[in-house]
């Protein structure tokens, strides 16, 4: 009922993530930079803060944490305290952010490789798996990974980003004879290029897959490379 009735407020956002691997709330209270000239307004915030803490200690029995940005914010598992929150210090609220319901917050908190969004990747693709690499010797697996996609998933389910075309050895030719032209060639700038040729020396490789059966053998082939593999659920799944 609580978090129905959250849902229902003009300042609730849809969350879609898990805030140190358990909180699935957040409520977001105004916060004045600690530089501002205001400085009866930081007092003001500093106490206030110093109060939500002292109330979460003494009432909520779950895990919560607080954290100071640009904006204070409660992390919470559960809506619970939320209202008394708004009752005594609404005047300063920004924002609650939750899961759309208790389904999408099961899942959430089932798999943390989750992602919740309005359509697939692309309106097409389920899954995703990422590798991110640091440097070139690194980022030769990329070519690998390419090419045996190419020869073993059939075309129509996978999708390559571009980090994939940038790291391979015919495109790094190219840009040598790019840049030897352009009399600014060095070994460096392939990959410290502001032109936005060559590769960065830290680069993420992202696939996307409609079968899940492609991301169990991309797994099994490149399980030690793979740094992020991600599942799609759409909102109207969870209802």
């Amino acid at each position: 009922m609580i978090s129905k009735q959250l849902r229902q407020r003009p300042d609730f956002k849809l969350n879609t993530k898990v805030y140190y691997q358990k909180h699935t709330w957040r409520v977001a209270f105004e916060q004045p930079a600690w530089r501002d000239k205001d400085k009866i307004a930081i007092q003001d915030a500093w106490y206030r803060n110093r109060q939500i803490c002292e109330y979460l200690g003494d009432y909520e029995s779950t895990s919560w944490k607080t954290r100071a940005d640009a904006q204070y914010f409660v992390y919470l598992t559960r809506p619970d305290r939320i209202p008394e929150l708004i009752e005594r210090w609404g005047d300063s609220l920004v924002e609650i952010s939750g899961p759309i319901n208790e389904k999408h917050q099961d899942i959430m908190l089932a798999d943390l490789q989750v992602v919740t969004r309005s359509k697939l990747w692309y309106n097409k693709y389920r899954y995703k798996i990422s590798s991110q690499r640091h440097g070139h010797e690194d980022q030769e697996i990329f070519e690998d990974m390419q090419n045996f996609c190419l020869d073993s998933l059939e075309p129509d389910c996978y999708k390559l980003n571009d980090t994939f075309r940038r790291t391979t050895k015919e495109y790094q030719k190219r840009m040598i004879k790019l840049q030897t032209k352009l009399n600014s060639f060095s070994p460096r700038s392939l990959f410290h290029n502001r032109s936005g040729h060559g590769t960065p020396y830290t680069a993420t490789g992202s696939i996307y897959l409609v079968n899940h059966d492609d991301v169990v053998t991309l797994h099994m082939m490149y399980k030690q490379y793979i740094t992020t593999s991600q599942k799609v659920i759409t909102f109207d799944e969870l209802e």
